[in-house]
C-alpha cells in the first residue's frame, strides 16, 4: 500500500480527495460530509481507546518484548556458546523510478515483476543460495514521490550470492536490463554487498516486530527425529555474552557495561 501511495504526492491525494468530494455534494448535497465526518470520528476513537488500553492495539501484535539478538544456528539447531559465530553477506538492492507516470512509465511494471520474481526465486532455492531472507524498505525522506525501493538481503557465502547473480533467473533479467537501460534512463537500479566475518557483526532489537535480520531462517535437523526444519535465529540477548555490543562479536566477555549500574533488560 505504501508503495502505491508513494506513487502521488501528498496535494494530489488531497486534491483527489476534495474533486471526489464534491461530485459527491453535487450528487447528495450535505449528506455527501457524512462518510468522512464519521470516518474521523471513528478513527479517533478507537486511537483513544487503544491508547487508554480499553481496545487492543494491533500495532503491538507480534512485538517481542524483551532484548533480542539474532544468532544463526548450526544445521543440527545448536546456537552454540560463541557469538556471531559465522559470515554473513549483506545484499542492498533496489531501484527508483524517476518518470512522472509513476508506475505506468515505461519499464516500471517490467521492473517490478523482475524484481518479485527474483525474490520468489531466492525464498524457492534458498539452500541452493544459501539465502538467508530478506525485507523490503521504502526511502520515503529524500523527496516527495517515487522514492527507493530498497530491499535488504542475507545470506551465508558471498559463492551463494554469486551463484544466484549467474542462475538462469537472474541472468535473464540481466540481460534484459543491458538491453533496455538506455532506452529507459529514468529508471535506475543499484545494489551494495557487504561480507562480514565472523565476529565482525551484531544487533539487537529491543520491544521489535520480527525484522532486519532476525526475520531470516535457517535450515536445520532435529538430532532426535532427524526431520528438517526452518529455525529462527531470534535468541534472549538480556544475558551472557549477548549483553553488550563487543560481547555479540566475540571480542569481550560483556562486563564493560558493569559500570553503568543494572541493565534494565
Amino acid at each position: 500500500m505504501e508503495f502505491f501511495r508513494d506513487q502521488l504526492s501528498i496535494t494530489t491525494w488531497l486534491s483527489l480527495g476534495a474533486v471526489a468530494q464534491s461530485l459527491l455534494f453535487s450528487a447528495f448535497g450535505r449528506l455527501a460530509f457524512l462518510p468522512g465526518a464519521t470516518l474521523i470520528l471513528y478513527r479517533v476513537a478507537v486511537a483513544y481507546l487503544q491508547a487508554t488500553g480499553w481496545m487492543h492495539n494491533p500495532y503491538m501484535d507480534g512485538v517481542i518484548r524483551e532484548k533480542t539478538s539474532a544468532q544463526f544456528p548450526d544445521a543440527s539447531g545448536s546456537y552454540g556458546s560463541t557469538p556471531a559465530n559465522n559470515d554473513v553477506v549483506v545484499l542492498l538492492i533496489g531501484f527508483r523510478n524517476n518518470h512522472p507516470l509513476g508506475l505506468l512509465a515505461p519499464g516500471a511494471k517490467d521492473i517490478a515483476d523482475g524484481f518479485q520474481a527474483m525474490a520468489k526465486d531466492l525464498d524457492a532455492q534458498a539452500e541452493k543460495f544459501d539465502f538467508l531472507g530478506m525485507t523490503t524498505w521504502l526511502n520515503a525522506n529524500t523527496r516527495e514521490t517515487q522514492n527507493e525501493i530498497l530491499s535488504v538481503g542475507y545470506f551465508k557465502t558471498v559463492e551463494g550470492l554469486h551463484a544466484f547473480a549467474h542462475d538462469d533467473l537472474h541472468r535473464k533479467w540481466w540481460t534484459w536490463w543491458n538491453r533496455s537501460y538506455k532506452k529507459w534512463s529514468h529508471m535506475s537500479i543499484f545494489h551494495e554487498v557487504y561480507h562480514a566475518p565472523k565476529g565482525h557483526w551484531e544487533n539487537i532489537y529491543i520491544n521489535s516486530h520480527v525484522s532486519g535480520i532476525e526475520s531470516t531462517t535457517t535450515k536445520v535437523v532435529d538430532g532426535e527425529t532427524g526431520k528438517e526444519m526452518w529455525a529462527s535465529p531470534i535468541v534472549d540477548a538480556g544475558r551472557g555474552l549477548l549483553k553488550t555490543s563487543a560481547g555479540r562479536m566475540s571480542r569481550s566477555e560483556a562486563t564493560e557495561h558493569e559500570k553503568y549500574g543494572a541493565d534494565p533488560y
